[in-house]
């Protein structure tokens, strides 16, 4: 296999109160909300360029077992290609005898991934998002850029 370019796309951190995390991350670092829910106690959050730079999680929002400890959820890293690249990925994690934690899809097919550790026990994510979510993803990250824009300062 061709070894596909990649890069670091985001951050997630489970918190204890996801109000107060919103807060210091728009109101202090200066970010932009742009999805909330509440349901599942979890927000994304950017600097306007895209859907999300960080994600925030509530620990104990949802029972999943990723949600239940405070700190570092983990790093995603999207690379170049599609799904079947994610399939060859996964492939070589497995070959290289990497702990595996879980295979993944989000939201409806909107994207897929293979969560795994390093040899030090940190979360890691390679993901594919569906093109048709990036051009929705992307109208989000204008209307919250379009928002900030139009409050009084």
């Amino acid at each position: 296999m061709d070894e596909p370019k990649k890069r670091i796309n985001h951050v997630v951190f489970n918190v204890h109160n996801l109000d107060e995390a919103v807060k210091f991350y728009t109101e202090v670092v200066g970010m932009k909300l742009i999805t909330r829910f509440d349901d599942r106690k979890m927000a994304f959050v950017s600097f306007g360029e895209r859907h999300h730079d960080i994600g925030l999680f509530e620990v104990g929002g949802t029972p999943e077992h990723d949600r239940q400890w405070h700190g570092f959820n983990h790093l995603a890293m999207e690379y170049e290609g599609g799904p079947e690249i994610l399939d060859k990925l996964h492939e070589k994690l497995l070959g290289s005898g990497a702990k595996i934690d879980n295979l993944e899809g989000h939201a409806g097919g909107r994207h897929k991934s293979v969560y795994f550790f390093d040899p030090d026990g940190n979360r890691l994510e390679f993901y594919w998002e569906n093109p048709d979510w990036r051009r929705e993803s992307a109208g989000m990250v204008r209307s919250a850029n379009e928002a900030a824009q139009a409050k009084p300062r």
